[in-house]
């Protein structure tokens, strides 16, 4: 029986590296422990002693006084971190982008929804423009199936006024409130933003049905915070 030899060509194997990327969102349960400790402890007389009478038989008294005890006390605190999950975001191709320490527009939001939709998510899959629960006026949650909405103005109605004079001035005033809360998402946030932020929230949370007065004047500070003008905040992103 003849061998049979078998010539083989040598396979070429290519690479194909990739970097991806994702925002995530990492949840810790927190325990604070307190702790007090107790120094020495000291007591003072505060006045004579008082002997209370004397009855005939048996010849037994009691004696009082009043003391100052003087406790001196340390109050700390220690803590305690335990993994409690994680948030996924949307993956994507590329590296990581890098802190921009500055804010961005609705524009920017509404144009990059891989963005939104992560800080969204990472925020627990919800934004609450206005106030949670019962007597919310015009408050309205935000969702990463209905961002795109807000920014673009299109705020469903309700809560949103159907029509007349405060129904553009409520969906100017959502667009601004979300795009305010997703910069301070990404990191970027000041005392003038969270005041301008809380008084938004009570202003729809306080609306009654079919809007009132008031909208333009709590957005301007939000509209100030989201391009450059608020003072002592972070300025806006350039070139975006």
């Amino acid at each position: 029986m003849s061998d049979i030899s078998i010539n083989t060509k040598p396979v070429t194997q290519t690479d194909c590296p990739v970097i991806v990327n994702e925002t995530v969102s990492v949840q810790a349960d927190v325990t604070v422990i307190p702790s007090v400790a107790a120094g020495e402890i000291e007591s003072f007389c505060v006045g004579k002693p008082v002997i209370n009478p004397c009855p005939k038989n048996p010849c037994t008294f009691k004696v009082s006084q009043n003391i100052c005890v003087q406790v001196p006390l340390t109050f700390s605190a220690n803590a305690t971190a335990v993994p409690a999950g994680i948030v996924c975001g949307t993956p994507a191709v590329g590296t990581c982008k890098a802190k921009t320490d500055c804010t961005q527009s609705m524009g920017y939001f509404l144009s990059h929804p891989d963005v939104t939709n992560a800080l969204i998510l990472a925020a627990g899959g919800s934004i609450v423009l206005g106030k949670v629960g019962t007597g919310k006026g015009l408050s309205f949650t935000v969702t990463t199936t209905n961002a795109g909405k807000v920014l673009s103005l299109n705020t469903p109605s309700p809560p949103a006024p159907v029509s007349g004079i405060f129904a553009n001035q409520y969906k100017n005033l959502y667009a601004e409130l979300l795009t305010a809360n997703l910069n301070v998402l990404n990191g970027e946030t000041c005392f003038f933003a969270t005041e301008s932020i809380n008084a938004a929230n009570k202003f729809l949370a306080n609306s009654p049905p079919g809007g009132m007065a008031g909208a333009p004047a709590v957005q301007t500070p939000l509209a100030q915070f989201n391009l450059e003008t608020a003072p002592e905040c972070t300025k806006h992103c350039p070139g975006e």
